[in-house]
């Protein structure tokens, strides 16, 4: 925070007197410091969405005991980032959480699942190495890379039609090459 000088001091203070009356006039303070503290709290916090969240925090409260607030000769600023390290300080002390809808089972998948994700994956690349150049990279473009055939037949300097081919015959070549089962595209 820069060192203001008697007249910024004496400005900040009418500029607090105001707002005291009319708390519309408390938007000249925060234009005047959400920038800083915003900087302070992102410094702190290193997260975007906690920034700006203690900054909101920092300027409600700030506002809300507005009324009772004394001029002291000190910038008001010193006031501010007081608030917004409390702010962050008891974010620190209060335990993260995530809440969890009712009626929606875990997603993780156990051990023996895991297992069996990795071997089909692996016999898949396997499959997958096996076919033609042309046929895997269309595979690849549309499965993995998430591309329509629009998309993969400019990537292939190719028709469309013959991007439908290819994906056709390899679809088919991989399911005889795996069991009905173990197909994952």
């Amino acid at each position: 925070m820069r060192r203001l000088g008697p007249a910024e001091l004496e400005a900040e203070r009418r500029l607090i007197e105001a707002a005291q009356r009319d708390s519309a006039r408390f938007g000249e303070l925060y234009e005047r410091y959400v920038d800083a503290i915003y900087s302070f709290a992102y410094h702190h916090t290193g997260s975007a969405t906690q920034a700006e969240e203690v900054t909101a925090e920092t300027f409600e409260r700030a506002l809300k005991h507005l009324p009772g607030y004394r001029w002291r000769g000190v910038p008001y600023g010193a006031l501010l980032y007081r608030i917004a390290a409390s702010v962050i300080s008891r974010g620190r002390r209060r335990a993260p959480f995530v809440e969890l809808l009712p009626g929606h089972a875990s997603s993780d998948i156990g051990p023996e699942e895991q297992w069996l994700h990795a071997e089909s994956g692996r016999r898949l690349r396997s499959a997958l190495a096996g076919l033609p150049e042309d046929q895997r990279t269309v595979l690849l473009l549309r499965f993995e890379a998430g591309l329509r055939n629009q998309e993969i037949a400019r990537v292939m300097r190719r028709s469309e039609g013959a991007i439908k081919a290819l994906t056709f015959r390899g679809i088919s070549t991989l399911r005889g090459r795996l069991q009905p089962d173990e197909v994952a595209l």
